[in-house]
């Protein structure tokens, strides 16, 4: 049966877009695959002894390294930061150590610079791990260690398969550190084993999002709030929107948003906020100042079932930890900026003014 559906979403798939949204099942079975042994080990190789990890990237890339250094420190106990690779480029005499890692993350390894980037880092060490789509790319030849996401040729602009198949290797790069540390990481990976099927839950909303992208292409500007780890994956969705329907979306994080931003709510502006099952109760409450003060269409996307009153448009997913929600969120957000871009008649697969290194 589930065969059956993963045939009819892509068979259906009018774009490459959403093709390669409905794909993301499928890629994220292949990197278990290929990388979780059948005893439950990680089958990916970094040095040993690793006390930092710097994660180095762009665009979406970025967000994906800024999820991951978040979780690297509170599940791996190692220190871990990101950076954009077009402010780290520009850095001279970058501070170099041999106990860190460094991540370079490019879905075609092309990106400039990315690759700009590791240049500064190999003269310096050779603790350098390319994440990437694309073997023999420049990052990947360059790089001493190398972690391919197997996600296959991803023709549309916005990235989405690619997206979650590097954020799913990091997720495993991280259970990786933890095997190498000695931290338990059975349930991390029995986690990990669950994304292809919360995936296609996900893909259950979709009428759900269709319904709120068809209020959200009458706005020109759009916020979204999240916490934490979530943050990052805000700043994605607010791309993805931006880069497929044109409208000015802005990620925030929720306590932040009331210092001064809310402001924006003066003028006509649609509300999208992620709700994860940590500071709930202040999440709730900046929601509701919202409801009650803001004409705003407004979506909700939370981790578990909401008591809010008058609340037209939320999505409930019925998720067990953060893991879980990070990929069927992420999921949303990816078909929501689709359907907006496909009610506004934008072609989602090559937005005008933006290019993309495929090889």
């Amino acid at each position: 049966m589930l065969n059956f559906f993963k045939h009819f979403f892509v068979s259906a798939a009018k774009t490459n877009m959403e093709k390669e949204i409905f794909e993301q099942p499928d890629v994220i079975s292949k990197l278990i695959k290929e990388y979780i042994n059948k005893n439950k080990t990680i089958n990916i190789d970094i040095p040993d002894n690793i006390k930092n990890v710097a994660l180095i990237a762009c665009g979406s890339s970025y967000h994906c390294a800024s999820v991951a250094a978040n979780f690297i420190r509170e599940k791996a106990h190692c220190n871990a930061q990101a950076y954009y690779a077009s402010e780290f480029s520009l850095v001279e005499n970058a501070d170099v150590d041999s106990q860190t890692l460094y991540i370079f993350i490019s879905q075609s390894g092309e990106t400039a610079d990315t690759i700009k980037s590791l240049d500064i880092i190999r003269c310096k060490t050779d603790k350098t791990l390319a994440v990437t789509n694309t073997k023999n790319s420049t990052l990947y030849e360059n790089s001493k260690y190398k972690l391919l996401i197997h996600a296959g040729i991803e023709k549309s602009i916005a990235s989405t398969k690619a997206m979650s198949a590097q954020l799913f290797c990091l997720f495993l790069l991280s259970a990786k550190i933890m095997q190498q540390k000695e931290l338990p990481v059975t349930n991390l990976i029995e986690e990990l084993y669950k994304i292809p099927q919360i995936i296609k839950k996900s893909f259950d909303y979709k009428d759900a999002i269709k319904i709120f992208a068809n209020k959200l292409i009458s706005y020109d500007n759009a916020a979204i709030l999240a916490s934490g780890m979530f943050y990052p994956l805000a700043k994605e969705g607010a791309l993805k929107i931006k880069e497929t329907s044109y409208i000015n979306t802005t990620a925030y994080p929720t306590g932040e948003f009331l210092h001064g931003h809310i402001a924006i709510l003066n003028k006509k502006c649609a509300v999208i906020s992620l709700v994860n099952n940590h500071n709930v109760d202040f999440t709730i409450k900046v929601l509701e100042r919202i409801r009650d003060n803001y004409n705003s269409d407004s979506l909700i996307i939370s981790a578990f079932k909401l008591n809010l009153k008058n609340q037209k448009s939320a999505i409930c997913l019925d998720t067990y930890n953060d893991i879980d929600f990070m990929f069927s969120a992420l999921v949303l957000l990816q078909i929501l900026a689709y359907e907006t871009a496909h009610g506004l008649n934008r072609d989602v697969d090559k937005p005008y003014g933006l290019t993309k290194v495929v090889r």
